[in-house]
């Protein structure tokens, strides 16, 4: 039986890797990620204060919808000249998906406790406590305060 499920990992595992190789030789990357909000303005302003963000841009800002695109940067310079996936916080339509479900944005971060420390001063919910997968990885789940999971990563 154990050799079974050894092998059903070892699949599992190469399957994993083949379609990320995959997606790189074909130049495939990923754009950004979209977080929905009731208030996209005071969402914005937690990734800020939680992360480190800075607004680059709002491509649509009509009294109905309304997006703002953030990137790593304390700045807006600098944000504008980081090379990370972007976050954009769009506005949640009316009778639209709710929040929660499965954490939809990822962050790797450098230091864990620093990392919830501010994300929970700036109005997060931390959802369990730091655990460490199998490869040595460090992760925690947390709320922001419109109730999109987020989940904080730290390789070591």
């Amino acid at each position: 039986m154990k050799a079974m499920l050894a092998a059903v990992g070892l699949a599992a595992s190469f399957l994993a890797v083949a379609p990320a190789a995959f997606a790189q030789e074909t130049g495939i990357t990923v754009r950004s990620v979209r977080v929905l909000a009731t208030d996209v303005d005071a969402l914005a302003r937690f990734y800020s204060e939680a992360f480190g963000m800075s607004e680059t841009r709002r491509p649509v800002d009509t009294p109905t919808f309304k997006e703002i695109v953030l990137n790593s940067g304390s700045t807006p310079g600098l944000a504008k000249q980081a090379t990370s996936t972007p976050i954009v916080i769009a506005t949640r339509a009316k009778g639209g998906p709710h929040a929660g479900g499965m954490a939809a944005l990822i962050l790797e971060v450098p230091d864990m406790d620093a990392a919830i420390a501010r994300a929970t001063a700036a109005g997060a919910r931390l959802m369990r406590p730091v655990a460490k997968s199998a490869e040595g990885l460090s992760y925690a789940f947390l709320t922001d305060p419109d109730g999109n999971q987020v989940e904080l990563l730290l390789r070591r």
